[in-house]
């Protein structure tokens, strides 16, 4: 061979290599296989192209270790040629041979999980048009003759599991192929095969281990589904399935028997090196013991970001590791970060393929354990070196078996290996190619979710095309009664964490900025200082006032950024001294004084206050009742001082110019009627967006009164005040007593010449059947908190239905309202300066119509939970759909988008209930009930019971009607399935301190019962029946001329004891006086 012939073969060996590795054209190979991003994997892929185009003798350990890789090509042109045989002379053993070790971990966690289709690969082969049977048939059965270790079954002999070799004849019971016709189109892969019932577990004892099920679709097209146990497969292994449908081939291949028969023990002295490296790991991570049978795993399907998957392929090349390394490295630290550990044993896919079986069909991929650790403060190219190295040692070792690591290292936690590695990290090439099968093209799909994870974490990054078109997809796979989609949501969001840390991208603004609240009330005060900006109807603030109070206290705040809890409740003081906090450069944290003692401390300490400011007319004996749980007591201010010009004695550092925009804006806490009570840290330009765009919408000004109706606890309290302060505009708190009735609500709404007002959405829907009262100026309202449904023909004012939560700073949505009709209004499109996305439990976009989770991205999404790091992360989750990996809220709330953009509310997720087969939809039911005569208001739940989840209906209706026709009614329009649906008759709906419905309460009373006979056909007998407030005598509840507070005390018993005792002398008073009180 001449020099300029060697050069040329050398030439065209590194470009193989630099295609494989998706190199640039003429990058240097002057590194090591690793180094240019080389793993395993993409190691026996070359080896096999190695070996078969260019004939050389080449195994796939030589690549992956081979510190220069150009030297390496070099010495391979001048090397002897490969045999051109194309097996090795190896006979097949006779009879049966032992399992490979690698099928021996398989097989055990078989054993432990029996009838499990844990270890059931799936791929599919799309076709455009189905082809015959007939035809698939034959080349399955060529594919088994070919192959015969697909055929293989396992039995049980002295002790010990075996394969059997099989015969040559192939019998038609082992040429599995089923025919399926679907009525109908799959949702998903995982979908399909279910459909099918291609994920059966196979029988090791009968085999085959390979199965193909025909799915034919209604349109004409069709879906091979292709199984095959992980006794007989990797990833490698379907490669070279996939290469033998295309060269017609039908001599048997035994060399993966031959391969069985011929392994030995692992060396002693590896096992023992292995096994000190994980026993240094010290702890249980990820979830409980998961020795009981799992049923219910889960997952999620995500694809890396775009631009900061291109800037981690970038970095990764500088810093001479893998793609693979760092995407292992990034879940490494993500998952030692959740689980506060600082190592773990993270297992990891080999391919552990000796020379000559590049190409053989069967079980060669290995799990590796390799011990990573997370130093903090380390820069993270040391931790890739240090993580590199790692792998590098560990891959060294990978010829001993995972089984018996685990069991040096003392046991195994009841499945598997999961004592020594809890959670795993894989890469898989996804085949993206065209293959013709009975005589048709198809498309081959990978990735389709089995059900079922190995380990409690179970991770593989599926990649796809190379160099700048390079994607990778994360399938994240998790043991029910380990973690939860929760933990798999929190472990995502740190993996992109991590990545965009190292690469410095970070989500951008997506909207301009807008003028802050500090400076439009500033604007305010200097062209008008004397315009009033919150008023009671007693106590009056200026805009003049507002402003100098902002200048003049700013010591109510010792350092930037300072939490400030606010104990009192919604007044002008309250709001005055909430910008006094916001001007200042602090947080402000609503301490609602109804509230108990201990439930405002718990809320001080998680919101890590600096100081308490007590508000005019709260105690003296409330604020020195809340104690810190641990730590010095709190800084205790009294506003009164303070505005008096008054400083505390303490020294501190004063706020300077400048600061409002550093630190959230205020902590607000979310009811709790989904969940415990969270902190939500509010960015100050998030606020600001949401007061700009209220102002826009709600056509609000100077000359605007707004109307206050809520308690500064909830958290549109906030979007109230400073949404009209914003605009300039006169803010006018209602007294109290006005807010939860319709009828005086709607009188004081007049009195205060009120034009626009926040009402939350079970008052609004009574407030817009009262007649608009003389001289009332109230032309709009914005309404939301709870499921807004049908409005009446001649409703008096505009309603913007809103929707939103504390973590997307109050509202997300709005549209509109267009009065009459029965069906549930929308909650409308999103608002300007963010965006939703409607997805599928596993993470994917949900199909136009299609019921799904909401998402909220944009500008007016929250930074997180306040010392809640955990909950956190997984609920504000990096975006896998846009190009940046932007923030978004996972809601938990169910929508579906119209073919106009609007969204629609279902429900939240974890009320999600599958009645009989169909699912139980809340808003359809109480859309059904407020279409009957007489039914003013409704609620539909569902509740536990001893025989199931069970259907509940609560009604509120007119003061004439009739429970028992109503009930009757309501039944008579509903499905037949919702028979057994329990109705309640209440004389109001309990609701929350934010005026929301108080779901705990009604499921409470649902799942106890009440302390009454219960009518025909589970109607609950009526506690009374109740609408708006009428001109009409009082209506006897129970009985002419009696009250049953009885029936009260669980509606009344959550309130402040202060509340209770006020709400009890109503009551006894309206007895007295023969008066009627809601």
């Amino acid at each position: 061979m001449t020099v300029r012939t060697i050069t040329g073969v050398v030439e065209r060996l590194a470009d193989d290599v630099r295609r494989t590795l998706g190199l640039a054209p003429q990058e240097p190979l002057d590194r090591s296989f690793t180094g240019l991003g080389g793993s395993s994997m993409e190691a026996a892929q070359l080896t096999v192209r190695l070996r078969r185009a260019r004939g050389l003798a080449i195994g796939a350990h030589e690549l992956l270790n081979a510190a220069d890789v150009q030297r390496l090509l070099d010495e391979l042109v001048v090397r002897p040629r490969a045999e051109p045989a194309e097996h090795p002379v190896d006979a097949a053993p006779t009879g049966r041979v032992p399992l490979t070790w690698q099928q021996r971990v398989v097989w055990y966690q078989s054993v432990l999980d029996p009838g499990s289709s844990r270890h059931v690969f799936h791929a599919l082969f799309h076709f455009a048009g189905a082809p015959r049977p007939s035809a698939l048939r034959g080349e399955l059965r060529r594919l088994l003759r070919r192959h015969p270790v697909l055929r293989t079954r396992i039995v049980f002999y002295d002790g010990d599991p075996w394969q059997v070799v099989p015969p040559a004849d192939i019998t038609d019971a082992e040429v599995d192929l089923t025919v399926v016709n679907l009525p109908g189109e799959a949702a998903s892969p995982e979908e399909l095969v279910r459909l099918s019932g291609a994920d059966r577990p196979f029988d090791l004892a009968t085999g085959p281990l390979l199965r193909w099920v025909l799915v034919r679709l209604p349109d004409g097209r069709a879906v091979l589904v292709h199984s095959e146990h992980q006794l007989i497969h990797d990833g490698t292994s379907f490669a070279a399935l996939l290469d033998s449908l295309a060269d017609g081939g039908t001599d048997p291949d035994p060399r993966y028997f031959a391969y069985a028969s011929s392994q030995s023990p692992a060396d002693p002295a590896e096992v023992h090196k292995a096994a000190a490296r994980a026993a240094r790991v010290t702890g249980p991570v990820l979830g409980a013991d998961t020795s009981e049978a799992v049923h219910q795993d889960t997952f999620l399907r995500l694809p890396v970001p775009t631009a900061l998957l291109r800037a981690v392929r970038d970095a990764s090349r500088r810093t001479s590791v893998s793609l693979f390394t760092t995407l292992f490295t990034a879940f490494s630290q993500a998952l030692t970060r959740y689980e506060g550990v600082n190592a773990v044993v993270l297992g990891t896919a080999v391919e552990n393929r000796p020379p000559g079986h590049e190409d053989t069909v069967g079980a060669f991929a290995s799990i590796v354990p390799v011990v990573v650790e997370r130093r903090p403060g380390e820069l993270p190219e040391a931790t890739l070196r240090r993580t590199n190295g790692a792998l590098r040692e560990a891959m060294d070792h990978s010829a001993v078996p995972l089984p018996d690591i685990v069991q040096a290292v003392g046991g195994t936690a009841g499945r598997g290996d999961g004592a020594v590695v809890r959670a795993a990290f894989s890469m898989h090439q996804r085949t993206d190619r065209e293959v013709r099968l009975g005589g048709a093209p198809a498309r081959v799909q990978l990735g389709v979710f089995n059900g079922a994870a190995k380990f409690p974490v179970d991770v593989v990054a599926f990649t796809s095309g190379t160099g700048d078109d390079t994607r990778v997809e994360l399938l994240m796979e998790a043991q029910d009664g380990a973690v939860d989609r929760d933990d798999l949501w929190a472990l995502w969001t740190h993996t992109l964490d991590w990545l965009r840390t190292w690469v410095q991208l970070l989500p951008t603004m997506r909207s301009p900025s807008v003028p802050t609240l500090v400076e439009r009330v500033r604007a305010r005060a200097t062209a008008d200082p004397n315009a009033v900006a919150l008023d009671n109807g007693t106590h009056q603030v200026t805009y003049g006032r507002l402003a100098a109070l902002g200048e003049s206290v700013r010591h109510i705040v010792s350092r930037p950024g300072e939490v400030v809890g606010l104990l009192g409740s919604a007044s002008p003081d309250f709001f005055a001294c909430a910008y006094a906090v916001l001007h200042a450069g602090g947080t402000y944290l609503p301490l609602e004084a109804g509230q108990p003692a201990a439930q405002l401390a718990s809320m001080a300490d998680q919101a890590r206050c600096g100081a308490i400011v007590r508000l005019p007319g709260v105690p003296d004996t409330l604020a020195e009742a809340l104690d810190r749980p641990d730590g010095p007591p709190w800084r205790l201010l009294d506003w009164a001082e303070l505005s008096a010009g008054r400083p505390p004695g303490a020294t501190r550092t004063l706020a300077g110019h400048g600061l409002e925009g550093a630190a959230p804006a205020c902590v607000l806490f979310t009811s709790g009627s989904t969940g415990d009570p969270k902190g939500v840290m509010v960015p100050r330009p998030a606020l600001d967006r949401l007061a700009d765009w209220a102002v826009r919408e709600l056509r609000l000004g100077p000359a605007t009164v707004v109307g206050q109706l809520t308690d500064a606890a909830f958290d549109a309290s906030a979007f109230e005040v400073w949404s009209a302060l914003y605009a300039g505009a006169r803010v006018r708190f209602a007294p109290a007593e006005v807010r939860p009735d319709p009828q005086e609500l709607a009188a004081w709404l007049a009195e205060a010449g009120v034009e626009y007002a926040f009402v939350p959405t079970p008052i609004a829907e009574l407030l817009a059947r009262v007649p608009k009262p003389a001289g009332s100026r109230l032309s709009r309202i914005s309404t939301g908190g709870d499921r807004l449904h049908a409005l009446p023909d001649d409703v008096p004012f505009e309603v913007l239905n809103m929707y939103g939560q504390a973590e997307t700073t109050v509202v997300a949505t709005a549209g509109w309202i267009e009065p009459g009709g029965s069906a549930l209004p929308s909650i409308g499109r999103p608002l300007p300066y963010g965006y939703v996305r409607v997805v599928t439990p596993s993470g994917a976009p949900a199909a136009p119509g299609e019921p799904g989770e909401l998402w909220v991205g944009g500008d007016g999404v929250a930074a997180g939970y306040t010392g809640a790091p955990r909950r956190t992360a997984a609920a504000f989750v990096a975006d896998p759909h846009t190009e940046d990996g932007a923030l978004v809220h996972r809601t938990g709330d169910i929508v579906r988008v119209d073919s106009g953009g609007r969204l629609h509310y279902s429900g939240r997720r974890d009320r999600q209930v599958d009645l009989d087969g169909a699912r139980f939809d809340p808003g359809e039911v109480e859309a059904t009930a407020l279409r009957q005569p007489g039914v003013v208001q409704a609620v539909a739940l569902i509740s536990a019971s001893r025989t199931g989840p069970r259907p509940h209906l609560f009604l509120i209706l007119a003061v004439d009607a009739d429970p028992d026709r109503a009930a009757r009614a309501v039944r008579a329009d509903l499905p037949a399935r919702l028979g057994h649906l329990t109705i309640h008759h209440l004389d109001a709906l309990p609701r929350t301190a934010g005026g929301k419905v108080d779901q705990r309460l009604l499921t409470d009373l649902a799942e106890r019962g009440r302390p009454h006979t219960t009518g025909p056909a589970g109607t609950t007998a009526p506690a009374g029946h109740a609408g708006p407030p009428q001109a009409s005598a009082p209506r006897p509840v129970n009985g002419a001329g009696s009250t049953d507070l009885s029936l009260l005390l669980p509606m009344i018993a959550p309130l402040p004891r202060n509340e209770r005792l006020s709400l009890v002398h109503q009551l006894i008073g309206s007895v007295l006086s023969d008066k009627e009180t809601r």
